[in-house]
Parts: C-alpha cells; structure tokens; sequence
C-alpha cells in the first residue's frame, strides 16, 4: 500500500512537470519568433499515436493530450490576450530523405 502511494505521489509530480514545460514551450517558441499554436499539434499526434491504449490519467506519468491541449491554449491565451501576432511562424517544411 506504501509503494503504490509513493508512485501515486510521484506520478503527479511527473505530470505536473510536464504541464510546467508545456507552459515554458509556449513561452521559449514565441520568444524565438514561432507560433506556440503548433504545439496544440504535437498533442494532437501525440493522442492519435496513443490510439485509445492510454490508461485513465490518474495512473498516468503524463497528462492527457487533451488536457495539455487546453492548458496550452490557456497559456497562448494569457501570453496574447489579442491574439497571436501574425509575424510568428510556424516554420517550413524540410524534406524527408
């Protein structure tokens, strides 16, 4: 009972943390000059690459997808309360060789 309240625990830390980083990615990619909007797109990939096989998020070391997904959009929102400035980019494609 002691072990699976020590991973619980740690658990939350591990999901917390990467909440903390998403919140920094929004910050870092618009400081460089590229819209945070795609990271809205990893979690995207990264919920479709998952394909149904997570376990509830309580059990998980990382958040949901869609829940990062809005708490990104939360981040974006709060950094530009009018909108995302048009000059920001979302990069170019590179070829695959």
């Amino acid at each position: 009972m002691a072990a699976l309240v020590v991973q619980m625990t740690l658990m939350k830390y591990g999901r917390d943390h990467e909440l903390d980083a998403d919140a920094l990615g929004v910050q870092i990619m618009a400081d460089a000059g590229y819209d945070p909007r795609a990271l809205i797109n990893v979690m995207t990939i990264l919920a479709k690459a998952s394909s149904g096989s997570r376990q509830p998020e309580f059990f998980s070391t990382h958040p949901d997808p869609g829940n990062r997904q809005e708490r990104i959009r939360q981040q974006i929102a709060t950094k530009f309360p009018e909108g995302v400035p048009g000059q920001l980019t979302l990069g170019r494609r590179v070829a695959v060789r």
